[in-house]
C-alpha cells in the first residue's frame, strides 16, 4: 500500500515555499524487509556488542524523518550495535558491508554507537548493488558520546540507479566529546539523507562532511542541523559535489545556538560543480541564534567550472573528459580521507570515475 511520507528533511525554520526547500513529500510503499545474512562485522579489541537499550536515557531527533525513523527502528533487519570502552583508544575502525539485489532487495539497518567516556571508536558502513535491479535501503545511526569521547562514522554509497536511499543521523555529544560524520552519496536514483548534532556538553565539537555526484534525473535531498546547547561548543558543515545531466539536488544546512550556548561557534560551507545547464541546485543556509555571544557564518560556491582552467588542462594535453573526472575527484578527496582502507578508496575513485566518464 503507498504510503506519502511528508516533512522528509524539514527545514528547521520555514522560510517563502516558491522556493522549495521547506521539505519533501513523496509516495512509496515502504516494504517489509525479509531478514538478509549480513555478518556481524568483526570488533576489535576494546569494542563490545551491546543493545539498543543504552539509548534509553538520552533524546534524539530525526533530521530526516520521524515516520521513517520509526518504521527503521520497528522494521530492521540489520545494524551493528557496538560500545567502546572507557578509556579505549581504537584505531582499528568496524566496518559493515551491504550489497542489494536481487537476493537482498530491502536493507533496513539500525545502528548503534554509544562512546564511553575518554573513548575513541570509528564506524564505517557501506552500500553498494550486486545488479541492476530495483531495490530499497533505509538506514539510521545513533550516536552517544560520554565526555572526552571521539567518534567517527563514515558512510558510503554506489547504489545503482533503480534503488531509493534514505539515511538518518543523530547524534547527543557531551562535554569535551567530538563526533564526526562523512558522507559520500555516489549513486541510488534517489538520496534522501538528515543529520542532527546536539551539543549538549560544554566544549562539545562537531563535524560533517559530505560529497555528492549527480547525473541524469537523480534526486539529492540533504538536511543537516548542528544545536548547539553546551558552552564553547564548535560545529562545521563541510559539502562538496558536482552535477550533472538533470540532477535535482538541495541541502539545508542549519545552525541552531539556542540560549546559554555562550562563546560557540557555527560554520557552514557549500562548493557545488554544475557541468550541465539542465542541473537544479538549491542550498539553505540557515542561522538560528537564541543567544548573543555567539560567532555562525556560511559560505557557498555554485557555478560552472573555471573556463580557464578548463582551458589549461586541455591545453597540457587532457581531454574534456578528463578535466571534469580530475575536477570532481579533487573535490572528493577530502571525503576520501576519512575511509581508512585504501582498497574502500580506490574502489569509491574507480566508481567515481565510471560514473563522470559515462556524463563526459
Amino acid at each position: 500500500m503507498a504510503t506519502t511520507l511528508r516533512n522528509i528533511n524539514a527545514l528547521a525554520m520555514p522560510t517563502w515555499r516558491r522556493l522549495g526547500v521547506n521539505g519533501a513529500a513523496i509516495e512509496l510503499e515502504l516494504p517489509t524487509p525479509e531478514p538478509i545474512n549480513a555478518p556481524h562485522p568483526t570488533l576489535p579489541s576494546g569494542i563490545i556488542r551491546t543493545h539498543e537499550s543504552v539509548l534509553r536515557c538520552a533524546e534524539f531527533k530525526s533530521a530526516l524523518s520521524g515516520e521513517l525513523a520509526a518504521y527503521i527502528r520497528v522494521h530492521a533487519n540489520a545494524g551493528a550495535r557496538i560500545r567502546s570502552k572507557r578509556g579505549e583508544i581504537v584505531a582499528e575502525p568496524v566496518t559493515s558491508s551491504y550489497t542489494l539485489g536481487a537476493d537482498s532487495p530491502v536493507v533496513v539497518d539500525s545502528n548503534v554507537i554509544f562512546a564511553e567516556a575518554h573513548s575513541s571508536v570509528t564506524l564505517v558502513l557501506f552500500y553498494d548493488s550486486a545488479d541492476d535491479s530495483a531495490a530499497f535501503h533505509a538506514g539510521m545511526t545513533r550516536v552517544i558520546a560520554e565526555n572526552c569521547a571521539d567518534v567517527h562514522v563514515v558512510e558510503v554509497q554506489t547504489l545503482n540507479t533503480a534503488t531509493r536511499h534514505f539515511t538518518d543521523f543523530s547524534a547527543v555529544i557531551a562535554n569535551g566529546a567530538s563526533v564526526s560524520l562523512t558522507r559520500i552519496e555516489l549513486g541510488a536514483s534517489e538520496v534522501y539523507a538528515g543529520s542532527h548534532m546536539k551539543l549538549e556538553g560544554d566544549k562539545a565539537e562537531s563535524r560533517a562532511h559530505t560529497f555528492y555526484f549527480g547525473d541524469g534525473a537523480r534526486k539529492l535531498d540533504f538536511n543537516y542541523v548542528a544545536r548547539h546547547l553546551g558552552q564553547h561548543s564548535v560545529s562545521t558543515q563541510d559539502a562538496a559535489g558536482a552535477l550533472f545531466g538533470r540532477c535535482d539536488k538541495i541541502f539545508r544546512g542549519t545552525i541552531d545556538f539556542v540560549r546559554g550556548a555562550s562563546g560557540s561557534v557555527g560554520a557552514e560551507s557549500e562548493n557545488t560543480l554544475l557541468f550541465s545547464k539542465s542541473a537544479r541546485n538549491r542550498s539553505a543556509p540557515l542561522i538560528l541564534c537564541g543567544e548573543e555571544n555567539v560567532e555562525g557564518s556560511h559560505a557557498a560556491s555554485v557555478g560552472k567550472p573555471d573556463a580557464a582552467k578548463l582551458y589549461y588542462m586541455q591545453s597540457r594535453g587532457l581531454s574534456e573528459g578528463d578535466a571534469k573526472r580530475m575536477l570532481t575527484l579533487a573535490m572528493m578527496e577530502t571525503a576520501l580521507k576519512a575511509l581508512p582502507d585504501e582498497d574502500m578508496r580506490e574502489k569509491v575513485r574507480a566508481a567515481l570515475a565510471a560514473r563522470i566518464t559515462d556524463n563526459a
